[in-house]
């Protein structure tokens, strides 16, 4: 059935849906279609700019330090992240999806692994990984109101791969430091 909504869906070209009213906040109707967009933009600068919180949690430091690889990712690292990335997802900003990027593992590992050791070097990231699109799913509910809808960020999949490698050293790291304080037990969801 996938495959054949993907074909439906690359023969068809881009489609978008019309522009669904929304209310504003007190509760009228927006006809106007940037007026909807300039409300979407609102709400979305009120939930993802809240202040912080005025009674932060108390939780205590660590006595520990992590000591986490910082040397530039072998490309079995790479290889490994790369896989670790899920099919089936929508492409970021640069239209490039995991499928593209799974292809040919070793060609991508090799162009990652030259990127990577030039991001360790320059220390800044591509300014296209700390961007991504924002998109509205609705919830149940009255689908006129910006609250029904939670936000996805579709980010970049080369830039998920940088992440993953990262957070694949920081788990090592976790868990070398677990091992040595808990004999015999394993962190919550492990099997």
């Amino acid at each position: 059935m996938k495959q054949f909504y993907d074909k439906t869906k690359k023969l068809a070209g881009k489609y978008s849906k019309p522009e669904r009213p929304v209310k504003d906040n007190e509760d009228k109707p927006i006809t106007d279609i940037q007026q909807q967009r300039s409300r979407w933009v609102e709400y979305s600068e009120e939930i993802l700019n809240r202040p912080a919180p005025m009674n932060p949690p108390d939780i205590e430091a660590a006595h520990t330090d992590l000591t986490i690889d910082v040397n530039p990712p072998t490309t079995e690292k790479i290889r490994m992240a790369i896989r670790q990335i899920k099919n089936g997802k929508a492409a970021g900003p640069d239209n490039i999806p995991a499928e593209a990027v799974k292809s040919n593992i070793e060609v991508t590992t090799n162009m990652l692994y030259s990127l990577f050791k030039k991001i360790g070097d320059e220390e800044q990231v591509p300014m296209d990984w700390k961007e991504g699109h924002l998109i509205k799913i609705p919830k149940k509910g009255d689908l006129s109101k910006c609250e029904i809808f939670r936000g996805i960020t579709l980010l970049s999949i080369p830039g998920k791969v940088f992440n993953r490698v990262l957070l694949n050293r920081m788990k090592d790291a976790v868990d070398a430091q677990l091992r040595d304080q808990h004999a015999g037990c394993k962190r919550i969801g492990e099997d």
